[in-house]
């Protein structure tokens, strides 16, 4: 039986403002690549919000008509704290890097509902990575490529270049030519991994900027935290947002995810029902989601993915994966990626 998909997850558009002057750079007019998504050129404003999987469709589109496998990062790398709204004032005038990066993770969810920005630290270095956990867009790297480069840019402009990445991660396969990857930061970039993110050093957190206000910063907090309350939608979807992270650190349980948002579990297992679904559903959502990520971009093994998804073992991967969409994780993968594959999104290939 196929995994039940949530409400529409929804992305801010204002990323997307440059698209044209970078598709003007390759002859390539904007309504041919919003052409089937849509979404027309009226609605891409700095405000507005269009569905996460249309988004991704006009990167990928934007890939297709330019010829460019390195859109994403060609978008992304033009990309500034002004892009973020809100959000780009409150981690611009934030005391420190890691003041800023916590609010980004915080609010993040105010921009995007179907991708997912995190923090995982260890003893010496953190990780600024990024995941996408709706369940219906299509699998493309493009996205992952522009958070990549964006993040990189935001780094640079916080602490006006003090600060970069140790390593760049990236789940994609290596692809034929890495450069634009390598041209990102002057640091290592390592293909095939379980998620997408910047490897920091944990002491650049404490980094102060430049341009830290206090009262500014305050302002802009108090500003994001009611709209945060005012949009705060289905606990459903927060639900789905904290699972994309929780996951990979293996703390992705019911009793885990109520305390980050403030109830106990038999509150919001009650929330859940009233909007008709269930933690175990939201939670095989997300790894559905997932698992056809990185079986689709990555060379990943199966034991490795199980692993990721927080699954005890192997076989019970492959026994979900095989209920969620009526076939093994190894045969998906190969028609997948066949040269008829049909990627949908929908799980049924």
């Amino acid at each position: 039986m196929p995994v039940k998909t949530g409400q529409i997850a929804m992305q801010r558009a204002a990323s997307l403002m440059l698209l044209p002057s970078v598709l003007t750079e390759f002859g390539v007019d904007l309504d041919a690549v919003l052409q089937g998504t849509g979404i027309a050129r009226g609605q891409l404003r700095p405000e507005a919000f269009i569905p996460y999987a249309a988004y991704l469709a006009i990167l990928d589109n934007a890939s297709a008509a330019t010829g460019r496998d390195d859109i994403g990062i060609l978008l992304g790398q033009r990309q500034t704290l002004a892009a973020l709204g809100p959000l780009g004032s409150a981690m611009k005038h934030a005391a420190t890097l890691g003041e800023a990066i916590s609010a980004f993770v915080a609010f993040q969810i105010n921009n995007s509902t179907g991708g997912a920005v995190y923090l995982m630290r260890a003893d010496r270095d953190v990780l600024l990575g990024y995941g996408v956990y709706d369940l219906p867009v299509r699998v493309s790297h493009q996205i992952y490529d522009m958070v990549l480069a964006v993040g990189c840019n935001l780094i640079a402009e916080l602490t006006r270049g003090r600060v970069g990445p140790e390593e760049i991660l990236v789940s994609r396969a290596a692809p034929d030519d890495p450069v634009p990857y390598q041209r990102l930061s002057r640091c290592p970039v390592r293909f095939g991994q379980n998620q997408t993110g910047l490897l920091l050093p944990a002491s650049s957190l404490d980094d102060r900027l430049p341009e830290a206000d206090s009262v500014l910063h305050g302002k802009a907090l108090a500003g994001l935290v009611s709209a945060l309350e005012q949009s705060r939608g289905e606990t459903s979807g927060l639900v789905r947002h904290l699972l994309r992270s929780l996951l990979l650190i293996g703390q992705a349980s019911m009793e885990e995810v109520a305390r980050r948002l403030g109830l106990h579990p038999r509150a919001m297992r009650r929330r859940l029902q009233r909007e008709g679904t269930t933690f175990e559903d939201i939670k095989d959502e997300v790894r559905y989601a997932v698992a056809r990520e990185l079986l689709l971009l990555g060379d990943l093994g199966i034991t490795d993915i199980a692993v990721t998804l927080d699954y005890a073992t192997a076989s019970s991967f492959v026994h979900a994966f095989r209920r969620w969409s009526g076939v093994p994780p190894g045969l998906w993968r190969s028609r997948a990626s066949g040269p008829t594959a049909s990627n949908t999104g929908d799980g049924r290939i």
